[in-house]
């Protein structure tokens, strides 16, 4: 079976450990049958709609793309100076720099990661475009409300809101597109939906950004395609994922401190931890991989997805065992 590698306990990309319903499943079948033809432009154009419906957009505001870092190099390629939080989202930084375009980082403060607005747009004014990750990665909180996303739009700048974790925040700014040209809301189906291996990434586009029809509508492959229709037309299951992961972080949130690991609040499906130094390549002797953090936060610093409910039972487990308590 793949992944995760057997006896692992894969806690390091922050996919949703619960296989995707039946139903979707059965979709992406159906489509492996005719794998022989090309994706109909009237499949993309349904995933669109239901997924403009889903956001509460208009559908030509929607865009499908084989995983964001697609979109994002198309934006990227435009820019020499991109103003984006440090920290953020990791493949974010390292395709900008394979790019060549220079990063204006407003570092987040303290020990909350706190962040000064006043420094972001500060630096968003000397710089060609604005990402920003909200909620952040690798925090988990929230950055700015919408009310103060609409102060770094008003610069003018090409401004890129990530809510790859919309469903677990619940704050989003997708319907400042209809007003703001210089707006990009980034999405994905990776996530509560269930589908990280199908690489869907809806983007809300704001009319600013020029999009050409077919250069995109081929990207997303067809059984890709056909498992998204399927999820956006009976989504009730996502509710389900979002409680869970809710559920989990809870959980986590109040385990790690009883072991000695301070916490930060999370509004994603992952939590920010800090233990002794060494802590993930500690746990990977152990089956348990996490997102090393140390050499962008400090000593000791991990970032752990959140898993099922055995999964984290599980975890806690390795922990007292590999911190010896």
């Amino acid at each position: 079976m793949l992944p995760p590698p057997a006896g692992v306990l894969k806690l390091d990309q922050n996919e949703v450990p619960i296989p995707p319903p039946q139903h979707v499943l059965d979709a992406a079948r159906q489509a492996l049958a005719v794998a022989n033809w090309y994706q109909p432009a009237g499949l993309y154009e349904e995933v669109r709609s239901l997924y403009a419906e889903y956001a509460g957009v208009s559908p030509r505001r929607v865009w499908l793309f084989p995983g964001a870092d697609d979109f994002f190099e198309g934006v990227l390629r435009g820019v020499r100076s991109l103003a984006v939080v440090s920290p953020t989202y990791f493949l974010l930084e390292d395709q900008a720099q394979f790019l060549g375009v220079s990063l204006a980082k407003t570092p987040l403060r303290g020990d909350e990661f706190r962040l000064d607005l006043a420094e972001l747009l500060a630096a968003v004014k000397g710089a060609d475009a604005v990402y920003i990750d909200n909620p952040n990665n690798p925090t988990g909180q929230l950055l700015l409300s919408p009310r103060q996303v609409e102060e770094v739009l008003a610069l003018g700048k090409p401004t890129i809101v990530d809510e790859a974790y919309f469903e677990f925040s619940g704050v989003t700014v997708a319907q400042l597109v209809e007003s703001w040209p210089n707006l990009a809301v980034v999405r994905t189906m990776s996530k509560a939906f269930l589908l990280a291996g199908m690489r869907v990434s809806p983007v809300l586009l704001g009319d600013g950004f020029n999009i050409h029809y077919n250069t995109v509508r081929f990207r997303v492959s067809l059984p890709s395609l056909a498992a998204a229709r399927a999820a956006l037309y009976k989504r009730d299951y996502v509710e389900e994922v979002v409680k869970v992961v809710r559920d989990g972080v809870s959980y986590l949130s109040e385990e790690f401190p009883r072991l000695g690991l301070r916490t930060w609040p999370s509004r994603t499906n992952f939590v920010l931890a800090r233990g002794p130094p060494g802590l993930a390549g500690l746990l990977r002797r152990y089956g348990v991989w996490v997102r090393d953090e140390e050499g962008r936060l400090g000593a000791g610093f991990v970032r752990i997805t959140v898993g099922t409910r055995e999964m984290n039972l599980q975890l806690v487990r390795t922990l007292k065992t590999a911190l010896r308590l």
